[in-house]
């Protein structure tokens, strides 16, 4: 069995490169890597591949069908990501090669970011950055967490630990959930949590068919003080109508990842990050034990972490 692990070796422990290492391992490392170069890919030999799009030069659009189609002796994908929207499940169960992914390994990474992204709005970083650093203490009123209304929009791991977080702030915390959780937050009908809200929080995994749902309607019941964080994808939203409302200072804030635009670029209270809520040593660490638990469990034909 050949293993292929594009994701850096640095973060696996000796133990765990030595259970791995029973097999053909291999680890390819570096940025932009064009997976049609990789030749060892392409064979007929029995192959566990194991994936982080942030290295590759296709990103998100890394495994198209048709690149899979030519990996004849692909047996599983055991993605290092917690995300597998971006992998086509019904195809792959056609071709007869098993999906796994990596759940859990960012919560508390993504869940702090959350948190950051809320304290840049509330503290007006964008207009700071945009008066080239300086503050102007007529216009940029900061504003404390301490009593304020946290709605929490999908509560998995990230959602639940957001709203732990939020609570220790001293925050009182509202959600909804496709089912209500136990735990010490009240659960909200969407409308409710969006008139209650003085900050919105987007961790619900979002599939394209979710596209524009938090729309135009249930966002004009936000207060005009209110503000938006967003780590899971923002498709979920009307952005369009968020930034329009943030520029028109109807809306408080919004905050979000995106590689390809910056600060600058946006009217208003609007905070840009790169894509690194995720990113932080505990969450590689994470990965490299959980792929090597999935990658291992795959062999033994007592699969974990299957998604397809």
């Amino acid at each position: 069995m050949d293993i292929v692990i594009i994701f850096p070796k640095q973060f696996f422990t000796e133990e765990q490169l030595k259970k791995l290492n029973k097999y053909n391992l291999k680890f390819i490392e570096g940025k932009n890597l064009d997976l049609d170069k990789l030749d060892f890919l392409y064979t007929s030999k029995d192959l566990i591949l194991s994936l982080d799009p942030t290295y590759s030069k296709d990103s998100w659009n890394s495994l198209p069908v048709e690149r899979v189609k030519r990996m004849k002796g692909l047996k599983a994908l055991c993605l290092s990501t917690t995300s597998y929207s971006w992998v086509d499940l019904k195809e792959m169960q056609k071709l007869g090669v098993m999906v796994t992914n990596t759940p859990g390994k960012s919560t508390e990474a993504v869940a702090e970011f959350n948190i950051y992204m809320m304290l840049s709005l509330l503290r007006k970083t964008p207009l700071i950055i945009k008066n080239d650093f300086k503050m102007d203490y007529d216009n940029f009123t900061n504003e404390e967490v301490k009593g304020k209304t946290a709605g929490i929009v999908g509560l998995g791991k990230i959602g639940l630990r957001v709203g732990e977080l939020c609570q220790g702030l001293g925050m009182n915390v509202v959600y909804w959930n496709r089912s209500k959780k136990k735990n010490s937050f009240s659960s909200v009908s969407l409308e409710q949590l969006f008139i209650k809200s003085d900050v919105v929080f987007n961790t619900i995994a979002t599939a394209p068919q979710l596209k524009g749902s938090l729309n135009k309607k249930l966002l004009s019941k936000l207060k005009p003080t209110s503000i938006v964080c967003s780590t899971s994808d923002t498709h979920v939203f009307d952005t369009d109508f968020i930034l329009d409302q943030v520029a028109k200072n109807k809306l408080g804030g919004f905050a979000f990842e995106n590689i390809e635009k910056k600060v600058t670029d946006y009217r208003g209270n609007i905070m840009v990050f790169p894509e690194q809520a995720y990113y932080t040593l505990g969450t590689l660490q994470n990965t490299a034990r959980i792929l090597t638990e999935t990658i291992l469990s795959v062999i033994e034909d007592k699969p974990i972490n299957k998604v397809a």
